[in-house]
C-alpha cells in the first residue's frame, strides 16, 4: 500500500515536537508494511506571518504537484481545516481520500460557515475519517449528520510508543511526600491557573508535595510571575520546555498527573496516556477526550472544568489512600495504557486502510 501523506504538522531539526504525533503514525504504519511514496509537509513552525504564509504556498504546490503524479494507492491528510483550499482542487470521486481529524480542527470549522460549507461537500466525498476518540466520533456526527459512522473510525492518535514511555519499576508508594505533575503547552486552556492555584491551597493546607512542570507557550511569562508571587519553587520544579526522550524519568517519579485542561478541542490527551503508561494516575477535568480513558477511582479521578476546590479535594482524598490502594489504581493505569500501546493501534490501523483500497 503507497501512501501520499499531508500534513500541516511534522517536526523539524529546530522544533522536534511540531506534529510528532504524525512523525510517530507515519513510522509506525511502515512497520507495519505501508509505503509513504509521496509526502507534502510543513516541517516545524514558523516564526513569522511572512514565513507561515511562504510554507503554506510551498506546501499547496508541492500537494498539487505530488497530486498529480498518481504514483500512490490513497491520500492521507492530517488536519481537515488547513487543506480545505488544496482538497477542494482535487477530484475526490476519482481518488480515495482519508481524513484524519485531531478534534480542533473540525470544532474550529463550526464557527466559519463559508469553510464549514466546503468541509461538508469534501466529506462527502472521502472514503474514511479518522477521529483519536469515540468522544470526536459522536462530536462529528453531531455536526454533519449525513455521515455514515461507519465511515468514521477511531484511532488514538499513533498511540503511546512502549519503548519511550513505560514503568521502569513498580512504584512503593512508601513517601509521605506526594509527587505532582503538569506537562502542557502553556496556554490557559490547558489548566495551568488551576494546576498552580491548587498547588497554593495544597501548601495552604500543609500537605507534603513535590511538584514538577514543564511545557513552553505564550503564557510562560505569566507562569514565572505567578510562582514567584505565590512563592512556590520551594515546592515546584519549574522545567519549561522538556525533550521528549526526558519526559520519561519525570512521569516515572510522578504519583500524580494533573491534566486540568478544558478544551473543548482536546481530542484525545496524549500526555495523560504517557504518564499513564509510566504508572502514574490522571486527575482530568471531566472535559473531552481524557473522559474516554480516565476511570474514576480507578486509574484516575475526574473534576469539573476549572474547580480548584475540587481538584484540592481529590489530591488529598488520594494522600489519605493507603499503599495498596494506591498501588492498585497505579497497576489500573498501566493497563489501560496498554490499550493505547502504538504497535496495536496503528496494526488495526493500517487494516482498516487496507480494508478502505
Amino acid at each position: 500500500m503507497k501512501l501520499f501523506l499531508i500534513s500541516n504538522m511534522y517536526p523539524s531539526a529546530a522544533d522536534s515536537l511540531f506534529g510528532v504525533f504524525v512523525q510517530n503514525f507515519k513510522n509506525e504504519l511502515e512497520k507495519q508494511g505501508a509505503t509513504f511514496s509521496k509526502l507534502s509537509l510543513i516541517k516545524g513552525k514558523s516564526s513569522s506571518i511572512f514565513k507561515k504564509l511562504s510554507s503554506y504556498i510551498n506546501h499547496y504546490y508541492s500537494c498539487i504537484n505530488n497530486y498529480a503524479s498518481n504514483d500512490y494507492d490513497l491520500i492521507y491528510v492530517h488536519y481537515l481545516t488547513h487543506h480545505i483550499p488544496i482538497l477542494s482542487l482535487f477530484n475526490l470521486n476519482k481518488k480515495k481520500v482519508v481524513i484524519n481529524s485531531h478534534g480542533s480542527d473540525i470544532i474550529g470549522l463550526q464557527n466559519s460557515p463559508f469553510l464549514n460549507f466546503f468541509a461538508k461537500r469534501i466529506l462527502k466525498k472521502v472514503h474514511l475519517i479518522v477521529v483519536p476518540t469515540s468522544y470526536f466520533k459522536a462530536k462529528i456526527i453531531d455536526y454533519y449528520p449525513f455521515l455514515d459512522s461507519n465511515k468514521i473510525y477511531v484511532s488514538p492518535s499513533a498511540g503511546i510508543e512502549a519503548h519511550k514511555f513505560y514503568s521502569k519499576q513498580q512504584k512503593t508508594f512508601t513517601s509521605k511526600t506526594l509527587s505532582l505533575g503538569f506537562i502542557s503547552r502553556f496556554i490557559e486552556e490547558k489548566g495551568w491557573k488551576t494546576y498552580l492555584q491548587a498547588l497554593v491551597e495544597l501548601k495552604e493546607a500543609e500537605i507534603p508535595f513535590k511538584a514538577v512542570m514543564a511545557g513552553k507557550g505564550p503564557d510562560e511569562s505569566q507562569i514565572l510571575e505567578f510562582i514567584e508571587e505565590n512563592e512556590l519553587s520551594t515546592n515546584l520544579n519549574y522545567l519549561g520546555l522538556v525533550k521528549q526522550d526526558e519526559l520519561i524519568d519525570i512521569y516515572n517519579d510522578l504519583d500524580l498527573y494533573i491534566f486540568p485542561t478544558y478544551r473543548e478541542a482536546e481530542s484525545l490527551g496524549l500526555t495523560g496516556l504517557e504518564a499513564m503508561s509510566c504508572g502514574a494516575a490522571v486527575v482530568s477535568c471531566n472535559v473531552s477526550g481524557p473522559t474516554t480513558y480516565v476511570e474514576n477511582n480507578i486509574n484516575g479521578y475526574l473534576f469539573p472544568p476549572k474547580d480548584t476546590t475540587e481538584l484540592v479535594k481529590i489530591i488529598k482524598h488520594y494522600y489519605k489512600l493507603n499503599s495498596n490502594e494506591k498501588e492498585k489504581m497505579s497497576l489500573a493505569a498501566l493497563e489501560t495504557a496498554k490499550q493505547y500501546e502504538s504497535k496495536r493501534v496503528n496494526k488495526k490501523l493500517y487494516e482498516k486502510l487496507i480494508q478502505t483500497l
